[in-house]
């Protein structure tokens, strides 16, 4: 397995198969010209593997999971990436990640919208 991009996400099914970001270099197997959190997101490998079982972020060296198996059927990923993008003394474009947000939500019986997302 590939070292993981930061900020790259990875999804487990029930049968064991791992949708990864990196593996794929964001590219969705599923969709021309969609990424990997696309198709996690309309849950396309879920008709062949089974339900999500685990979602997980690399950021900074590390990986953050959350167990899936007890969440809502209904329940989405959300990762958000925080970027910063300038110039630096020399002229050069200067660019990367400088925070995540990283969680899920789900809408409750009553259809109120539950989230819990963590600042990585």
């Amino acid at each position: 397995m590939a070292t993981p991009y930061d900020t790259s996400v990875e999804a487990t099914y029930a049968d064991g198969f791992v949708l990864s970001e990196t593996e794929l270099n964001d590219v969705s197997p599923y969709d021309a010209g969609r990424n990997v959190l696309n198709a996690i997101l309309e849950k396309h490998p879920e008709a062949e593997h089974g339900r999500m079982v685990q979602f997980s972020v690399f950021y900074r060296g590390k990986r953050y999971d959350i167990d899936w198996t007890t969440l809502p059927d209904n329940a989405r990923p959300i990762r958000f990436r925080d970027g910063f993008s300038g110039i630096d003394q020399d002229g050069n474009v200067v660019s990367g990640w400088s925070g995540m947000r990283f969680g899920y939500q789900y809408n409750d019986p009553t259809g109120r919208n539950r989230q819990e997302v963590q600042e990585l």
